[in-house]
């Protein structure tokens, strides 16, 4: 069958249809993934591998699935222990120190660090994946810089995403099929969008040539 390219108005309606064949194969791979380290040591490389295929499907390039994430999968499987396996052991943490504090004036504070870092969390596979390697400190900055540069964007986002999983829950619970590589997807896009440098009133527009004013 020769190949054709999609042209015309309906050409986003085709390739949006598309996405949800994309999000169930990459959740598919995520789960292959992380049995294939034992749950415990597969977590980190197959979401850090999970978030490559989907940067590689958002530029449109020609993508094998299946062998640009078990290569990504490899590259990570040693270090992403350290760049996410840690910080997700370290919420393990958290949530005993909340547990601790239930009904004390610490609730709240701790509840509210709690949501932080696991919004800051749920950005960092998509930082590692869009900026290529890095050391795990500079990768650690570097998404708390995305993160709570502009907060409105990840935390809007992150707010719609558990709304969804909740409602998926009840309503849908076959939906859950593409729930982590749809929220892979969504951090990839806010990386992308935080990221992004904005105009500023010194470059917004053209300028107006003349002599300078006396």
């Amino acid at each position: 069958m020769p190949d054709f390219e999609l042209a015309g108005r309906a050409a986003p309606v085709y390739r949006l249809l598309d996405w949800p064949v994309r999000l169930a194969l990459v959740t598919l791979l995520w789960i292959v993934g992380v049995a294939a380290g034992l749950l415990i040591a597969g977590l980190a490389p197959a979401t850090l591998a999970a978030h490559h295929v989907l940067l590689a499907y958002l530029d449109e390039v020609e993508v094998r699935p299946w062998s640009r994430f078990w290569r990504a999968w490899r590259e990570w499987f040693g270090r992403g222990q350290v760049v996410l396996g840690l910080p997700l052991a370290t919420v393990w943490v958290l949530l005993f120190y909340l547990s601790t504090a239930r009904q004390t004036v610490l609730a709240l504070p701790l509840s509210m660090v709690l949501l932080g870092y696991l919004v800051t969390l749920w950005l960092l596979p998509a930082a590692a994946a869009t900026v290529g390697p890095r050391s795990a400190k500079a990768l650690w900055a570097l998404t708390i810089h995305l993160s709570w540069r502009h907060p409105g964007p990840p935390l809007a986002v992150a707010g719609v995403l558990a709304v969804l999983a909740v409602g998926a829950w009840y309503v849908a619970p076959a939906a859950l099929l593409f729930g982590p590589a749809a929220a892979g997807l969504a951090a990839v896009l806010v990386v992308r969008r935080v990221s992004s440098p904005r105009p500023t009133r010194g470059n917004r527009g053209p300028t107006r040539s003349g002599p300078p004013a006396r």
